[in-house]
This record gives structure tokens, sequence and C-alpha cells, in this order.
């Protein structure tokens, strides 16, 4: 069974409602680049870079990020996270020497049935590096 023509038509007009109240906030919308850890504190993010650096393979990057997660401390920023992030994206809150505190929603869904689906959506907020911002500019064609 097609989807109603209305929910075709919807999810790319929501879009649309959603980049241009972002582009309405002050400067630019933003993103996080891939793979960005966020923290608590700006130490904490240093911490997390560092231990970061001391990982050998993909398993233990994955550890490093179960750990901190379940420590409260930082959370390690993926492109599904990126790809579930809510207008307007990336907010700065402050900015203290190259680390920013920065405010985001990420909404996750959980598919319930064919016709059904569970959405939450949560805010974070926590530091990282200035130059993990990325400008998000809608591709034109």
């Amino acid at each position: 069974m097609k989807p109603p023509l209305t929910r075709l038509v919807a999810k790319p007009l929501l879009l649309a409602l959603a980049v241009a109240t972002a582009a309405a906030a002050e400067g630019p919308p933003y993103l996080l680049k891939v793979n960005t850890w966020v923290c608590t504190t700006p130490d904490a993010y240093d911490q997390a870079l560092v231990e970061q650096d001391q990982t050998k393979g993909y398993g233990e990057l994955m550890a490093l990020k179960d750990r901190l997660l379940a420590a409260k401390s930082c959370m390690f920023v993926d492109d599904e996270d990126i790809e579930d992030m809510m207008a307007p994206f990336v907010e700065i809150v402050e900015q203290q020497d190259d680390k920013i505190k920065v405010t985001f929603t990420i909404e996750f869904y959980k598919r319930l049935s064919t016709i059904g689906a569970a959405f939450n959506r949560v805010k974070f907020s926590g530091w990282t590096a200035e130059d993990r911002l990325a400008d998000y500019r809608p591709v034109e064609g």
C-alpha cells in the first residue's frame, strides 16, 4: 500500500520549514562534524581526545565511547546522530578559548509496525572544540 500523497509532500515541506527556522536564528545553522565528542566540561573533552588517541582500532574506540557515556562524561556523536538532529541543529551557548558549549536535539525513533513508530526527542548540552562545528548548507538543485 502506497502512502498518501500528503505524506510524500509533508516530509520535504517539514524539512524546508526546519531549515527556514534554523536560518532565521542568529548566524548560519550549524551541525557537528561526524565523530565529535561532546562532553560535560572542556577538560573532559580534552581528556576524551587523549584517550581516543591511545585507542587501537574500532573495538577500543567503541569501548571508550561506551565507558564515557556510562560515566555521563562524554558522548560520541556519529553520523546517525547527526542525521537525526532537529532544527535549529546545533546552537552555541558559550565559548571558552577554542571550546564551545553547544545544545542540540536528537530525535530517536523506533518502528513499531508497518504503520506506526515511537518518537523520543532528547536535548543534549555539552562542550566540544570550535573546529568540530560545520555550517549546514542545504544542497540546491
